[in-house]
């Protein structure tokens, strides 16, 4: 294998995370829920902290880590149920609530930690670079699990089971891609091409996502800079110049 094949499972988890993120984020965008994403991921972040707090003896599981975010996360969803027939109008609000409180709620689990600091940039900043192959897994089963969604119950991502759907899918993301990266792939793409005169928003939108991942990628190699923002700058340039570049054209024709 060459010098460079330990970076295969890390591209693949990209690649497959940006389609997952392609399709919860057109719903997210669809019913208006922007921050939802934001708060699971840091509900996430949250559940991850309080394994490597409470119980260090599995702070090296990643297993363990997504079962305790898996349960912060459904939590959320559930209240996210109960709260969506009662209080649509304000439900942004609310969810931009749950995000300020697992973001406070972080902060006091690593104050008294000595890596208190490392642990956080970690959540935030993704550790996407040094995946495994046994990293894979749980990014692959959530892909297998949306096709098979997409496929045969596509009324669930209308439903309220969408927030169940997207409480399964953030641990594995966000323990791999980081809370920035996340909210990047989710919304940037899906965002991106409702500016797109073009018919094949998903070849586009997906376009984006890969073409950022790839520049992201070597950009962090070369500058040594944290492969989470690099990804989501790349990620944002890559949207406007294929934004912009159709716009112009539009006008020229």
């Amino acid at each position: 294998m060459s010098a460079y094949g330990w970076m295969l499972a890390p591209l693949l988890i990209g690649f497959i995370s940006l389609w997952i993120n392609w399709i919860l984020g057109r719903q997210v965008l669809e019913r208006g829920v922007i921050f939802i994403d934001l708060a699971m991921a840091q509900m996430a972040a949250v559940g991850m902290l309080a394994v490597e707090l409470w119980w260090p003896q599995y702070s090296s599981s990643l297993w363990w880590k997504m079962l305790a975010a898996s349960l912060v996360t459904f939590s959320m969803a559930g209240l996210l149920c109960f709260f969506e027939g009662r209080i649509k109008t304000h439900l942004e609000a609310f969810i931009g609530l749950f995000y300020v409180l697992a973001a406070c709620a972080a902060m006091l689990l690593v104050a008294q930690q000595p890596h208190g600091k490392e642990s956080i940039e970690s959540l935030l900043n993704g550790r996407l670079l040094w995946a495994q192959w046994q990293d894979v897994i749980p990014v692959l089963v959530i892909a297998l699990a949306t096709l098979i969604v997409v496929r045969y119950r596509s009324c669930w991502l209308q439903g309220k089971a969408f927030y169940f759907l997207f409480a399964v899918a953030i641990p594995p993301l966000v323990i791999n891609l980081g809370v920035y990266l996340e909210f990047a792939s989710l919304i940037i793409p899906a965002l991106a091409v409702c500016y797109l005169p073009w018919q094949r928003k998903t070849a586009a939108g997906l376009a984006i996502g890969y073409i950022a991942m790839m520049a992201g990628f070597a950009a962090s190699l070369y500058w040594d800079w944290p492969i989470g923002p690099a990804v989501v700058f790349a990620m944002i340039l890559c949207a406007a110049v294929m934004v912009f570049g159709a716009q112009a054209r539009v006008l020229r024709q």
